[in-house]
């Protein structure tokens, strides 16, 4: 799975940057875009290399996906109005995904503990 997610964020990191490529106007969304694929890969294989329960697993990775989207319309926001409060917005989505992932790190237990006699 480890592979499969840096694959994952790799592609999307690629192809953020390779529209900064094409559309020198979003080359500077293109970095960000990069870096936050980049904290999110890294959030990702965290949890993949954490043991805690699959379904744990699994609903930390979507909602990886779901704040890394969310995150890149907040930044694509905050380069086309050159407003800050985007950019604040997009950091709290990024802190509150960190919290988020963490708690679950802590939270949930390995799968098998739950039901041992």
């Amino acid at each position: 799975m480890k592979s499969i997610l840096t694959a994952i964020y790799g592609m999307v990191a690629a192809f953020a940057l390779l529209c900064g490529w094409c559309y020198p106007v979003a080359m500077r969304w293109s970095y960000l875009a990069a870096g936050v694929c980049l904290v999110y890969g890294i959030l990702s294989l965290a949890v993949a290399v954490r043991p805690m329960a699959d379904a744990g697993k699994i609903a930390a990775w979507c909602w990886h996906g779901l704040s890394g989207l969310i995150t890149l319309g907040l930044l694509l926001a905050y380069v086309l109005r050159q407003e800050g409060g985007w950019f604040l917005a997009a950091a709290a989505q990024t802190g509150f995904t960190v919290l988020v992932t963490l708690v679950l790190a802590v939270v949930l237990k390995p799968t098998g503990t739950a039901f041992k006699r």
